[in-house]
């Protein structure tokens, strides 16, 4: 079976304190202090500083976009998510909230909105490398996933197809382990057993089921012979 692409990773884009922009000093101190926080990993003390620098300047748009990276740094996707959306309703034209926020679509398997959020940020800075890598990779991601899918569902129809074919069962079983669906491959290959698949020793050498030899289930399926 034809081995897709990995789904890459796409790298995100860490706002640093910058101008003050008009807002207050207290504020941009706050933002300031925050920032050094997050440089030395301690991201929920960041956030909690970030948020008080908006709470004392709502306008102070550099918080607004550091506290949704220090969410995405302290493992919090849905508040990053939020607060990028907060950053591009009230700076709709901004690059790195639209990048940003690209990153973490793409990392959720958004593909679509991953690809709207980096089409976006090239939209304000035509040609930026980095944005322009990005697209270019969910839009690979997209295709690999609509790829995996296709072979997916042609097995599924195969098999439904054939309902006393255990090769079917047996073929669906090889894509769900391919693409990590552990549990789905074990109902499969429970299925092709019961349907009458006699070659047992396929199940150990296969190399799609690796992933699945440690699993007690498969094992127990191995002392049907």
């Amino acid at each position: 079976m034809k081995r897709l692409c990995q789904v890459f990773a796409l790298c995100g884009l860490l706002v640093v304190a910058g101008e003050a922009l008009a807002a207050s000093e207290r504020a941009a101190a706050r933002n300031g202090a925050a920032a050094k926080l997050l440089e030395q990993g301690k991201a929920d003390a960041a956030i909690a500083e970030f948020q008080n620098a908006l709470a004392i300047d709502p306008t102070y748009f550099p918080a607004r976009l550091n506290l949704a990276f220090a969410y995405e740094r302290a493992g919090k996707v849905e508040d990053a998510i939020a607060a990028y959306q907060g950053a591009i309703a009230v700076q709709p034209r901004n690059f790195l909230a639209h990048n940003n926020l690209g990153v973490l679509y793409d990392k959720k398997g958004q593909y679509d909105l991953a690809i709207g959020e980096f089409e976006s940020a090239l939209a304000v800075q035509p040609g930026e490398p980095m944005a322009a890598k990005n697209l270019a990779t969910a839009r690979k991601n997209q295709a690999t996933i609509k790829e995996r899918q296709a072979q997916i569902l042609k097995a599924e129809q195969d098999a439904q197809a054939k309902p006393d074919d255990p090769r079917a069962s047996y073929n669906l079983a090889r894509i769900h382990a391919a693409y990590g669906n552990s549990e789905l491959a074990l109902q499969w290959l429970g299925k092709a057993v019961k349907q009458g698949y006699k070659n047992l020793d396929d199940f150990k050498a296969d190399p799609a089921f690796a992933s699945l030899r440690e699993e007690r289930e498969f094992q127990l399926l191995l002392l049907k012979k």
